[in-house]
């Protein structure tokens, strides 16, 4: 990089004094030609046209492509030739990417679906393709609409943020068609310089591994931080940037400005929160973002990794709930979803991603362990900032109907020809549609956050959902209930229309989580969390609410939604009200899935009804037991017996605790009798009321 630095160095010199030149040495020349050098364009920019499809050929010896399918943890490197669009070059760097996507895909039975990074200049330092050095090429885990990374790329884009850039992507191996991608400008050398300068390799870029929360250390070498390209300084300006960060008085700049480019953070954190991106630094995991200081150590923070984002991840409270310690369920404390009113601090205290605060842009973690975010938004400068791009984001969100929609038709018929891809065409229609499948929540399950058992956490690795799979997709999730949405309501703006999960998601991912319990690989909705989420931020931010669009059956399903079970005995099936629940005269909300009746009794998602009675909740996966204790009652029951117990006291159940749509469903009336309290049902009003005897 250095040879071709010095050459384009030579190159703005020249620029530089022409554009004084010309000026006649006019005031503000010389701030035009140093605006030149702040970045330097690349002819790769033209291979990223939006919304257009390129082709990447990729030519590989049978035993090297062999290998990389039989060791593809390894991320070993393969010399390959490839044609980017018709551009040919030969010995280029191929290999398999990634992390707990990678294991996870190495644990799947029937698929090789891997993400590859192709290296131009691995074995040629000179070599470039039309100056870019590195591409990797996505493969869409967990995103069945193949839209969401780059949607959320877009729209840091659209607020002046630099990011990588997209292009969609056919990749072919060997001359067959492999699948289709989201092919990405790696952040390397190229993207250095091409956003930072001819002189970016005289700075730093560090990745970020899980836990990368920038909290100050005495004496750590912040190991989750790793160097990636640059020059190596020991990180030193890495450590001066994170005790500057962390030594920010109350509310002051102090000199934070000197080791960051604050807006680049406040972008960065602003779409996170806007988009639903938990899988972040505003999330339980503290990743997926780079750090790149140039020579005078100043930060400038790097999106990346977004396959996740428009709640793809649920983990952390991204739209499942909290941990089972007693702790609020999404959107199920009384009173606390939001009804459309202005006041952000009864919106904030529904935490899933669809009603979640914009004052407080954190889920899964509590903010004042983030410093990036709370540090900085305690400053009101940097705040009115950070707002300001918030309602930048909120205006692009209210084109993204019309944007997903015009992307789903470019790309359909790719997603079609796709042989590998981990979805069926019913579950890319179901996301890129405002179904009933989803209220804006459900994506891939974090560990810890679902009181339902993950399939697939016995160490049977899932298959691929292809045509053979297909009705057992569609078996899977296909039988939801489904509220029905009152377009333009306070409450439906609020994102407290509750649904069911999105259909047909993959199940499970082996033993790849390393113990993490990981869930549902196939998120929900795009569309439907994108315009509930819309809805919910008008409302924060006093603006007209955009009214949402009817719920749709979903393809794929067994019924029409809201006909789980026996037909017509489901809640909130067609043509019929939701079944709802109030404890002491306050209803409790239950954001991605709706009671049921099974046989005569109305079953409730297990947190949302114990976490309004103030109960805490444990389960323990060897016996598949719940315990529930309040008080002095503890309430235990088993997934599939009709025997539960009271404080030790046998009690037969006509319908057991069950999982319904990968949700952990208990009986009602028998959780609140257990604690002492009436029961009522109302056929006519679909209404459950239960009140506390001593109330009476």
């Amino acid at each position: 990089m250095r040879m071709r630095n010095m050459l384009k160095k030579m190159m703005l010199t020249t620029l530089s004094l022409a554009v004084v030149a010309s000026a006649g040495g006019a005031a503000g020349s010389t701030s035009k030609a140093f605006a030149a050098e702040a970045g330097v364009s690349q002819a790769y920019e033209s291979l990223f046209t939006p919304d257009k499809v390129i082709n990447v050929k990729v030519t590989i010896d049978d035993e090297d492509w062999e290998s990389i399918l039989a060791n593809p943890l390894e991320k070993e490197y393969k010399s390959v030739t490839v044609d980017v669009d018709g551009t040919v070059l030969e010995n280029v760097g191929f290999s398999t990417k990634g992390n707990l996507t990678l294991k996870s895909v190495a644990a799947m039975t029937d698929s090789d679906r891997y993400s590859f990074r192709l290296k131009f200049d691995k074995y040629d330092k000179q070599q470039t393709l039309m100056g870019l050095d590195k591409m990797v090429l996505n493969n869409s885990y967990s995103d069945p609409s193949f839209l969401r990374e780059y949607l959320h790329y877009e729209a840091l884009r659209a607020i002046g943020e630099d990011v990588p850039l997209t292009v969609f992507t056919n990749l072919y191996i060997n001359g067959e068609l492999y699948g289709f991608y989201i092919g990405v400008e790696s952040v390397d050398d190229s993207y250095l310089e091409r956003n930072f300068g001819a002189d970016a390799d005289s700075g730093v870029l560090y990745d970020t591994e899980e836990n990368s929360y920038l909290k100050y250390e005495e004496g750590s070498d912040y190991e989750t931080l790793t160097y990636d390209t640059g020059t190596e300084d020991d990180k030193a300006s890495l450590k001066n940037f994170i005790s500057v960060l962390n030594a920010m008085p109350d509310g002051e700049k102090g000199d934070i400005e000197s080791v960051l480019d604050v807006d680049s953070a406040l972008k960065y954190i602003a779409a996170n929160a806007v988009l639903g991106n938990y899988d972040s630094y505003n999330g339980d995991k503290g990743h997926n973002y780079l750090l790149y200081g140039d020579a005078n150590g100043k930060y400038t923070v790097i999106p990346w990794d977004m396959n996740m984002s428009f709640n793809g991840y649920s983990g952390g409270g991204g739209g499942r709930g909290q941990d089972m310690a007693g702790t609020a369920a999404a959107g199920t404390s009384a009173g606390t979803a939001a009804t459309g009113s202005t006041d952000t601090a009864a919106i904030g205290s529904a935490t899933n991603a669809v009603t979640a605060s914009i004052d407080t842009p954190t889920l899964g973690i509590d903010v004042d362990q983030v410093p990036l975010i709370a540090n900085l938004l305690e400053v009101p400068e940097y705040k009115t900032r950070y707002l300001g791009y918030v309602s930048e984001l909120v205006t692009y969100l209210e084109g993204i109907r019309d944007r997903i929609t015009g992307l789903a038709s470019l790309i359909r018929p790719y997603v079609q020809a796709d042989p590998t891809k981990f979805y069926t065409m019913d579950q890319f229609e179901n996301n890129v549609a405002y179904t009933a499948d989803t209220g804006g929540s459900g994506g891939m399950i974090g560990g810890g956050v679902n009181m339902t058992p993950p399939s697939g956490t016995e160490g049977t690795p899932p298959a691929r959902p292809d045509a053979a799979a297909a009705g057992q997709a569609g078996a899977a999730g296909g039988t939801a209930a489904a509220g029905t949405a009152v377009s333009g309501s306070p409450a439906a703006a609020a994102g407290t229309t509750a649904a069911a999960p999105a259909a047909g998601g993959n199940q499970g991912m082996g033993g790849a989580g390393g113990g993490q319990g990981m869930g549902t690989m196939a998120a929900g909705s795009l569309m439907t969390f994108a315009l509930n989420r819309l809805a919910n931020l008008q409302a924060q931010l006093g603006l007209e609410v955009t009214p949402l669009p009817e719920v749709v059956p979903t393809k794929g399903s067994t019924a029409a939604a809201g006909t789980a079970g026996t037909a017509g005995s489901a809640a909130g099936s067609s043509g019929s009200k939701p079944i709802t629940v109030t404890l002491n005269g306050t209803a409790v909300s239950f954001q991605d899935q709706l009671p049921l009746n099974k046989g005569g009794r109305v079953l409730v998602p297990v947190n949302a009804i114990f976490s309004a009675l103030g109960a805490d909740v444990t389960w323990n996966q060897t016996t598949k037991m719940i315990t529930a204790v309040k008080g002095s009652t503890t309430i235990t029951m088993t997934i599939g017996s009709t025997t539960a117990y009271v404080n030790g006291s046998a009690v037969t159940l006509d319908v057991p605790a069950q999982i319904i749509n990968n949700r952990t469903m208990v009986p009602v009336r028998f959780i609140t009798e257990g604690l002492n309290m009436d029961v009522k049902w109302d056929a006519a009003a679909q209404t459950v009321t239960a009140t506390d005897k001593a109330a009476e």
